[in-house]
């Protein structure tokens, strides 16, 4: 009989202590972790450019040097360095009196070789002159005719005129200094619409065509695109270098770019409907790259196959649904099942970002 009591009492002792234990494990354990604040964006999808990012060089659509025709003295200059002219304003006047005292001589000479002419023709087929008279007087009015015309020609190459709209130059000449016939005077550049000249590797032959659109931009102007379109590919590939020569119409409408500037040139060769999600939004592992997103409170991490990008914006191939919500904030020491509580931020985007996300699909 006292054994039958001794043992249940160490029965009763030893679930005592067992209470106490589990009792007191469940008092110490670790109250549960409070949720992750986190901000979200919807997966968009807008349009994704395949661009062709070179470099190229300006050139004006026309450029020459203006040079003298005729030997002469410069009279005057009507021209001030770096002045847009049109076509047909006078530049340069060379001093032209002589010129124009051999024009009336010549004219002088026509004339009155047109009225010996005149005179003979109404007499032939009579005694007083001959076919063979006359046809000699029709050749010294022709020319007298011709000698004339030429001393026009050259009375109005002492007035250089611009053969086209553009820019002028640096004046290389001054008023009073005589000049020879081919003397450079100033240079002449149509720059209201440039060429763009600029190679593109062989491998994107079969992408390149006249027509795709070019935007081009330059240190000088920070910000700054200008826009084009292809005009003309060259006929062969460069054997050295294995590129082809590309030539852009460009617009320069304020005469910002001048030519001869070095340029970017981005080439839009295609576009293509893209699921974009925020790049802040992508965690990169080794070569597998994740995203968060949120499902009843928990995050969620799901792998995803990345593409190109636009905007602060990073393309998802594979992975990801249109409009699923992905972690932009918040999410750096995240896992899988860990809840969270989303709340709204303005700043959780870049403006860029927002510009993107507010424009229409």
């Amino acid at each position: 009989m006292l054994r039958v009591i001794a043992g249940l009492a160490l029965v009763a002792i030893l679930a005592a202590a067992g209470w106490w234990w589990w009792s007191d494990g469940q008092s110490a354990a670790a109250p549960p972790r409070p949720p992750t604040t986190v901000n979200v964006v919807p997966a968009i999808s807008r349009s994704l450019s395949d661009n062709l990012e070179v470099v190229g060089t300006a050139r004006a659509t026309r450029a020459i040097v203006l040079v003298t025709q005729v030997n002469g003295r410069v009279d005057e200059i009507h021209f001030q360095e770096s002045q847009s002219v049109k076509a047909g304003d006078l530049l340069v006047s060379l001093d032209d009196r002589a010129a124009r005292a051999e024009t009336d001589r010549t004219r002088a000479d026509y004339q009155r070789a047109l009225s010996d002419y005149q005179r003979a023709s109404r007499l032939v087929g009579g005694s007083a002159i001959s076919e063979a008279e006359v046809a000699n007087l029709k050749t010294t009015m022709e020319s007298a005719r011709a000698t004339m015309e030429a001393s026009r020609v050259a009375l109005e190459d002492h007035s250089l005129r611009a053969p086209f709209d553009g820019v002028v130059g640096l004046r290389q000449v001054d008023e009073g200094a005589f000049l020879q016939v081919g003397a450079p005077i100033t240079t002449l550049d149509s720059v209201r619409n440039l060429e763009v000249n600029f190679q593109v590797p062989e491998r994107y032959l079969s992408d390149i065509r006249p027509g795709l659109t070019v935007e081009v931009t330059s240190d000088a102007y920070p910000g700054k695109v200008f826009r084009g379109k292809i005009a003309m590919l060259d006929s062969r590939v460069e054997a050295a270098s294995r590129s082809l020569t590309v030539k852009a119409l460009l617009d320069n409408a304020d005469s910002l770019l001048r030519p001869g500037q070095f340029l970017q040139v981005s080439v839009l060769l295609a576009e293509h409907p893209a699921l974009l999600v925020p790049e802040q939004a992508v965690i990169s592992q080794g070569a597998q790259s994740y995203v968060f997103t949120v499902k009843n409170d928990l995050a969620e991490r799901l792998p995803v196959s990345l593409g190109g990008r636009r905007d602060g914006w990073v393309e998802v191939t594979a992975g990801l649904d249109r409009g699923q919500p992905v972690i932009v904030n918040g999410h750096s020491r995240l896992g899988s099942g860990a809840p969270v509580k989303v709340v709204e931020d303005e700043g959780a985007l870049m403006p860029s970002q927002r510009a993107l996300l507010e424009e229409p699909a």
